[in-house]
């Protein structure tokens, strides 16, 4: 999956949502390249999930809850690199009044990644590995902006909320940047399917649709990795996004 040299031996890495899709992606290319790995779900006990996690520090986080994110934070211990990779999930048991409450204090950054990111502060700008601490946005911190707006505008926000996050840590030796990618980051395999022979009086003929442009999990993995590098130490403040290669 990682075709690059990082090494992260010694550092602590939380990946929130680490359990599945791309935040596990994230979460196996740290421990493969020799990073201790913490991982966040919903679940109560990681055996709950499909994929084996094992390898890494499990810890159930519910995001929609301050609370919850407070004594998270006051247990994890020193963190190197924080990769928010947890969507917006909302309790199906929410009334209307609690849903749009949340949203909005989702959007202010009561609760969410945003929150977590504040409450892990001191401890990402005060690691002592190489290059310093770092914190890389997914589009899932996306998710959290687009309860309440359209994806142009939550994207707006994101953007210039890493920008001034980016600008403010960098002054305590930390930085902050986000990769963005396409609302699909799987590539399933491509069977070829067999063209029936054309009959002219048969009426319409229908085609195969070209597949939607997707990104590899690997490849989005990859550019985490360099973001929270000691290759990357001045870059800070910066959105990247994550495009098809043709």
């Amino acid at each position: 999956m990682i075709d690059v040299g990082f090494d992260f031996t010694g550092r602590h890495v939380l990946v929130t949502g680490g359990t599945r899709g791309l935040g596990l992606a994230v979460a196996q290319a740290f421990t493969e390249a020799g990073a201790r790995v913490s991982v966040t779900g919903t679940k109560i006990l990681p055996s709950l999930y499909d994929a084996d996690l094992s390898r890494f520090d499990y810890h159930q986080l519910q995001l929609a809850s301050n609370d919850a994110i407070e004594s998270f934070a006051e247990r994890i211990g020193a963190v190197d690199v924080l990769v928010n990779a947890a969507g917006a999930r909302l309790a199906s048991t929410m009334d209307e009044h609690e849903r749009e409450f949340l949203c909005h204090s989702a959007r202010l950054g009561f609760v969410g990644p945003q929150r977590l990111t504040q409450q892990l502060r001191q401890r990402i700008c005060s690691s002592t590995a190489p290059g310093g601490g770092a914190v890389v946005h997914t589009r899932s911190t996306l998710s959290w902006l687009e309860l309440t707006q359209t994806t142009t505008d939550a994207e707006n926000e994101l953007r210039a909320q890493t920008a001034q996050a980016g600008r403010a840590w960098s002054r305590y030796g930390a930085r902050v940047n986000t990769v963005l990618t396409p609302s699909r980051v799987t590539v399933p395999s491509q069977q070829r399917l067999a063209t029936p022979p054309v009959n002219d009086h048969a009426g319409a003929v229908l085609t195969r649709p070209r597949a939607v442009p997707e990104v590899n999990v690997g490849e989005v993995a990859t550019i985490t990795m360099f973001l929270a590098s000691t290759g990357a130490a001045a870059l800070s403040g910066q959105t990247i996004h994550a495009t098809v290669r043709r």
